[in-house]
């Protein structure tokens, strides 16, 4: 009897994989020639398009905002091309940020993103961000990154400092209003990716806690308030920045050959 049972399971078991919904309908629904392309949103359409999600009350209408109906089911006003592929190639020393300046649909999300690029021996000057915290992972190269820690008590000497040396799809933490930053230690660009927990983590640049008693105008007036430092400007900054950060980028200079004027 149970021989029997079994035999009948499994022809029934045979019968309903072959006409079964899922194996019907294997095939995907749409094709990859169907499927839209990003096209970057003009300042007119992010400006409209934040208004309306500013304005709509429920999730659902913020939905019907970012995907309406006429739109063809594409994900455009959530996408974001952060390095255009008919472009010119990215400069050393350059940060794309996806935030909601960018992407109208982050708003009421706790998300955004950045890609950047860093020549040799090139220093992302120390910054923070005042609203989000930071997880950087580098994709191409090597990057030392730091932060300094919350001194314990009155500042006395050297505030505290936490470092590591980030290869290839290696990231770190940089907590939310820390002090930090990140140094190309090679002669080859290193590539990072960087995700917030905020839509608009802002960054705030720190030369009056990093450099020495020069006036900031000192600083703006030659460099220009940069984001990223390389070896061409250090002769400029010999005396301006503390020494420990010249005589980090002058060394791996002369290793790479780097001119520094």
């Amino acid at each position: 009897m149970s021989s029997l049972l079994s035999i009948a399971l499994m022809a029934f078991l045979a019968v309903t994989s072959t006409a079964s919904p899922l194996a019907a309908n294997s095939k995907p629904s749409t094709t990859a020639a169907s499927v839209p392309i990003y096209t970057p949103l003009t300042p007119a359409e992010i400006k409209a398009l934040q208004t309306e999600l500013l304005l709509a009350p429920s999730y659902k209408d913020k939905e019907k905002v970012l995907f309406p109906p006429n739109n063809g089911g594409s994900a455009n006003n959530v996408s974001f091309q952060f390095v255009p592929s008919n472009g010119p190639a990215p400069q050393d020393g350059s940060v794309i940020v996806g935030s909601v300046d960018s992407i109208p649909g982050l708003i009421g999300t706790n998300v955004a993103a950045a890609i950047g690029f860093i020549g040799p021996c090139g220093l992302n000057v120390p910054h923070l961000h005042p609203r989000g915290n930071e997880f950087l992972t580098v994709v191409s190269g090597t990057l030392i990154g730091a932060f300094l820690l919350e001194p314990d008590g009155p500042f006395v000497g050297d505030v505290p400092q936490v470092a590591m040396t980030l290869s290839n799809y290696t990231g770190m933490l940089f907590p939310q209003g820390h002090t930090h930053w990140q140094f190309n230690p090679t002669c080859e660009q290193a590539v990072f990716s960087a995700a917030f927990d905020s839509n608009d983590e802002g960054r705030f640049q720190v030369a009056q806690t990093f450099f020495s008693s020069m006036p900031d105008n000192v600083l703006t007036a030659s460099l220009g308030n940069p984001t990223f430092l390389g070896p061409k400007q250090l002769d400029q900054l010999r005396g301006i920045i503390p020494s420990a950060f010249v005589v980090m980028v002058d060394s791996c200079a002369k290793a790479c050959g780097i001119k520094t004027a």
